[in-house]
C-alpha cells in the first residue's frame, strides 16, 4: 500500500532525474562547435541551464521521498551516502527556489544567479553561464594532475557549490537498488526502473443549442 506507493514515487523521481541528466549532456554537446568557433550562443545557453535546474529539482524530490519512507533505517550506510550525495543538491535547490531573497539582499552577488555548467570532451573542458551586468566568478571542473584526468565529466555550479551530475545520479541509482532489494514484488518487473502508466485525456466545451435539444 503506502510503502509501495512511496517507492513508486521515488522510482519516478529517479527516472525523471536520469532523463534530465541525459538531456543535459545532449544539449551541452550541441553547443561545443559554437564555443570552439567563439560563436555567440545567445538564448541557446538557457536551454541546458533550465534542464540542469530540473535535474536539481527531481534529485531533491527523490531524496525527500526516500527520507519519508516508513520502515527504512534512516541511519543505514545507504541512506547516509545518499544524504551526502544530495547535500549540495539541497543547497542549490533552495537557492533556485528562493532566488528573490538573494537578489533583494544588500550582499554583493559575485556568482552567476542561474548557475554555471562545465563539462568535458576528451582533453577539453567547456563552461557556460548566463552573462550578467556585473562581475561574476565560478570555478570549472578540477583537473587531477596526478591521475591526469578531470574530476568529473559534468558539473553544475550554483552559488559557489558544485554538483557532480554523474556521481549524484549514480548514488541515487545505488540507493534505489538497495531499496528495491528490501521489498518483495509479486511481479519482478515492478522492481525495474521505469515511469509506469500515464493517464491522458482531452475534452472541449461547446454551447448547447438554444432550443435545448
Amino acid at each position: 500500500g503506502g510503502v509501495r506507493s512511496v517507492c513508486e514515487a521515488a522510482g519516478r523521481s529517479l527516472f525523471a532525474t536520469e532523463l534530465a541528466a541525459n538531456r543535459l549532456l545532449t544539449e551541452l554537446k550541441e553547443l561545443e562547435s559554437s564555443i570552439e568557433t567563439q560563436e555567440d550562443l545567445g538564448e541557446r545557453a538557457i536551454v541546458p541551464l533550465v534542464t540542469a535546474a530540473g535535474f536539481i529539482d527531481f534529485a531533491h524530490r527523490f531524496g525527500s521521498i526516500m527520507d519519508a519512507l516508513p520502515k527504512v533505517n534512516k541511519k543505514s550506510a545507504e541512506m547516509r551516502s545518499l544524504r551526502d550525495a544530495l547535500k549540495n543538491v539541497e543547497i542549490a535547490r533552495n537557492h533556485l527556489q528562493h532566488m528573490r531573497g538573494d537578489l533583494a539582499s544588500n550582499e554583493p552577488i559575485d556568482y552567476p544567479v542561474l548557475g554555471a555548467l562545465s563539462w568535458v570532451k576528451d582533453e577539453w573542458c567547456f563552461s557556460i553561464c548566463a552573462a550578467q551586468p556585473y562581475q561574476a566568478d565560478f570555478h570549472s571542473i578540477a583537473f587531477d594532475t596526478h591521475a591526469k584526468q578531470w574530476a568529473t565529466t559534468c558539473q553544475y555550479t550554483v552559488k559557489r557549490i558544485s554538483i557532480d551530475v554523474p556521481s549524484t545520479l549514480s548514488q541515487m541509482h545505488s540507493t534505489y537498488s538497495w531499496l528495491t532489494s528490501l521489498m518483495t514484488f509479486s511481479n519482478p518487473a515492478d522492481a525495474t526502473l521505469k515511469w509506469g502508466q500515464t493517464h491522458a485525456l482531452a475534452f472541449r466545451m461547446f454551447e448547447a443549442p438554444a432550443n435545448g435539444s
